[in-house]
């Protein structure tokens, strides 16, 4: 399932760091990696952090 938005805990993050350490990767699987990763990123927004200010100012009006 294809994430919706950029929104991981920090103790996830470093679950998924401690998962991937150690592991030797050569230069070309590290490019491919970086570059598919790269493309899957642009394809999620940010989550909408105003998202909070927005509603509050709209209520104030």
């Amino acid at each position: 399932m294809k994430r919706t938005c950029r929104n991981l805990s920090e103790e996830h993050k470093k679950k998924i760091g401690l998962g991937n350490k150690g592991k030797k990767r050569s230069d070309e699987v590290r490019n491919k990696i970086s570059e598919s990763l790269k493309k899957y990123w642009n394809g999620i927004p940010y989550e909408n952090k105003n998202k909070e200010n927005n509603n509050i100012m709209n209520e104030t009006k």
